[in-house]
């Protein structure tokens, strides 16, 4: 009887051990989102950024062949300055030169705006693309160490897979099968120890003649509330620490 609930509170001890590296294998760590988040904001701004550019330089190059187009314009209408004769018509035509160069100087000005503007945001574009090469370096650091740690940790439920794997060929089939539904159902945990009359998986009180008996040790037994196999925590836990000490005094024997 004792040797079996011995056996499940081991294997209970390796499946939370599991539980906590399956956890520990989804948690990113924060120093990797910390990089993972900054990366992500400087890809971000780098794309508006970029897209601000190309409308910029697109207007450059609008206004730039709109100039070229007037610059024509302007040549031929000063060349019909030259053959007219009439006063009038003359006339008419300084006032198209003269609003032909103004709106050329209007569009200079813009294009020499856009080229400031730029020339600012290509300053911008080197300082951002710096610094996320900064950020790569260390996130690319940091998922090394992550990925490291996650194979470290892959390896130690192999390891405890197979010894879990061992352990519950020794088990019988019917205790083994109780402790398992239970398991799925109640957070990793299918037995659980009872002290002072309280289940310490879910921490209700059992009724005092199911304490009595349990403490006898002769059956398996499972709390009325949360329905784990339970045992009567002083014989187990004192067994545990009487085989660690032996353990301990054969090993400085050794």
């Amino acid at each position: 009887m004792q040797e079996e609930i011995l056996k499940l509170i081991e294997l209970q001890k390796i499946d939370l051990e599991i539980l906590r590296i399956e956890r520990d294998l989804q948690k990113i760590p924060e120093s990797l989102q910390k990089a993972q988040k900054e990366r992500d904001q400087i890809n971000k701004k780098l794309e508006l950024l970029n897209t601000n550019l190309e409308e910029k330089r697109g207007q450059k190059k609008f206004f730039e062949e709109e100039l070229q187009e007037e610059y024509q314009r302007l040549k031929k209408t000063q060349a019909r300055l030259m053959q007219i004769r009439g006063t009038r018509e003359y006339q008419l035509l300084l006032k198209e030169i003269e609003e032909i160069k103004r709106n050329n100087k209007q569009k200079e000005d813009e294009i020499l705006k856009l080229m400031e503007e730029i020339e600012n945001l290509e300053k911008d574009k080197d300082k951002l693309e710096k610094k996320l090469e900064e950020i790569e370096a260390i996130f690319n650091e940091e998922e090394q160490k992550f990925n490291k740690f996650c194979q470290e940790l892959l390896n130690q439920k192999g390891k405890l897979l197979e010894k879990r794997e061992k352990l519950i060929q020794k088990i019988s089939q019917n205790l083994l099968k109780k402790y398992e539904a239970v398991r799925q159902k109640k957070a990793g945990i299918g037995i659980a120890p009872v002290i002072n009359s309280i289940c310490e998986g879910c921490h209700m009180a059992i009724p005092p003649q199911l304490y009595n008996e349990l403490q006898r040790d002769n059956k398996y037994y499972e709390c009325p509330h949360c329905k784990r196999l339970i045992y009567y925590k002083k014989i187990y836990v004192l067994e545990e620490e009487e085989n660690k000490s032996l353990e301990h005094t054969q090993s400085l024997k050794r």
